[in-house]
C-alpha cells in the first residue's frame, strides 16, 4: 500500500526506485473514516536520519493499509550538524504533532548504549513521551536502545553493558507458543544485531506482563511483547539494509574501535542480500493490522490532558512542600 511522506523527503525518490508506492499527502478519498491511512509517528533518534526513514518506510509499505509517517524528535533534541538542516526541514518537535490523529508510534534506537539513561540530554523529554504513549495506550514499537530505555522506564529492567560488541546476524526463535505477531513469519527469524548493552532474559522473567516473542541462543532477547501497554520492544534491527552492518564495521574501524567483523554476515567475503527483510515485512504487516484493530479505551487528547494535569498537580505539591523528603 501507499506510504505518505513529507513532500521533498529524499526517501521518496529512493523508495520509488524500489517500486514502492510513495506519495506526499493522502488524497481526498483516503481521508474518509474507513479508508484513511494509519498515522505513525516515527520518533527518530538515529544520527543518520535519511537512512532510518527509508528503512522503516520500506517495512511499513508492506501492510494492507496505507500509512502516513510523521517525523518527530523530543522537544529539546539537538541534531548533529550533519542532520541539522534535514531535521529543520522535515521534522516537528513532539509537542507540535497532531496527537489526536496518531494511531501508533515507532521509537528508534540511538548510539547511547554505554551512557546511563539519566545522562542523556533529552531523557526527561523522552520519558514524558513514554508516559504519554502509555496513558494513551498507543501501540508502539521501541527499537534497540529505545527498547532498553522503555523497559527500564516502565518496568525497571536494567541494561547491562557488554564486554564486547555483539555484532552480526543471529537466528531467533519463539521460546514457547508463537505470539500473533509471528503469524506467517518465516522461522527462524535471522535478525541483524548490533549491541553494546543488553536486556537479559533473566531480568524479564520477573515481570509477568513481559512476554519474550523471539530469542536467540547467543544474542538473547530479540523481541519482547507488553500486550497490556500495546508495546513491542524490538532489541535488534530487522529494519537494517543489507549493507548496514558492513557500514558499521567500517565506521568502527575508522574510529579506532576494533569491534571485529559481524558474525554470520559476509558471504564469501561479500555483503549479503537483506535475506531477513521478508520476515521483517511480515512482522511489521502483522503489527500494522493489530494497530488497525485497536480500540483505545481513551483518546490521545484525553491522555495528554491527564498528563498535563498530573504534571501541574505535581508541581503544586512540590511548591507546597507536600512532596519534600522527610
Amino acid at each position: 500500500m501507499t506510504v505518505y511522506l513529507p513532500s521533498g523527503l529524499p526517501a521518496v525518490v529512493a523508495l520509488r526506485a524500489e517500486g514502492l508506492a510513495v506519495a506526499s499527502e493522502p488524497p481526498v478519498a483516503d481521508r474518509g473514516v474507513t479508508a484513511r491511512p494509519l498515522t505513525i509517528a516515527l520518533i527518530n533518534l538515529m544520527p543518520d536520519k535519511p537512512t532510518t526513514e527509508i528503512q522503516f518506510a520500506r517495512l511499513l509499505a508492506g501492510g494492507r493499509r496505507s500509512v502516513r509517517l510523521l517525523l518527530t524528535v523530543p522537544d529539546n533534541y539537538h541534531p548533529s550538524p550533519r542532520s541539522h538542516d534535514h531535521v529543520k526541514a522535515f521534522y516537528r518537535p513532539w509537542s507540535a504533532l497532531p496527537h489526536a490523529r496518531i494511531d501508533a508510534a515507532i521509537v528508534t534506537g540511538a548510539p547511547l548504549e554505554k551512557l546511563a539513561f539519566e545522562e542523556v540530554r533529552y531523557w526527561p523529554e523522552l520519558t514524558r513521551i513514554f508516559d504519554w504513549i502509555e496513558a494513551a495506550r498507543l501501540p508502539t514499537v521501541y527499537v534497540c536502545w529505545a527498547a532498553q530505555a522503555a523497559l527500564m522506564h516502565h518496568h525497571g529492567v536494567p541494561k547491562h553493558v557488554l564486554g564486547a560488541k555483539r555484532f552480526g546476524i543471529y537466528p531467533h526463535i519463539p521460546p514457547g507458543r508463537p505470539h500473533p505477531l509471528l503469524r506467517g513469519v518465516p522461522l527462524p527469524f535471522a535478525m541483524p544485531v548490533s549491541q553494546h548493552a543488553e536486556a537479559r532474559i533473566a531480568d524479564l522473567a520477573s515481570h509477568a506482563d513481559l512476554q519474550p516473542v523471539l530469542v536467540a541462543p547467543v544474542a538473547g532477547a530479540g523481541i519482547v511483547a507488553d500486550d497490556q501497554r500495546r508495546a513491542i520492544y524490538c532489541l535488534n534491527h530487522p529494519e537494517y539494509d543489507a549493507d548496514a552492518l558492513d557500514r558499521e564495521a567500517r565506521r568502527d574501524r575508522d574510529l579506532g574501535q576494533p569491534n571485529g567483523k559481524p558474525v554470520n554476515y559476509y558471504h564469501d567475503g561479500a555483503v549479503p542480500s537483506a535475506h531477513w527483510h521478508p520476515a521483517a515485512r511480515v512482522f511489521y504487516r502483522n503489527w500494522l493490522e493489530s494497530v488497525a484493530d485497536c480500540d483505545p479505551c481513551q483518546s490521545p487528547d484525553a491522555a495528554l490532558e491527564w498528563l498535563i494535569e498530573a504534571e501541574v498537580s505535581g508541581m503544586a505539591r512540590c511548591a507546597s512542600g507536600q512532596d519534600q523528603p522527610h
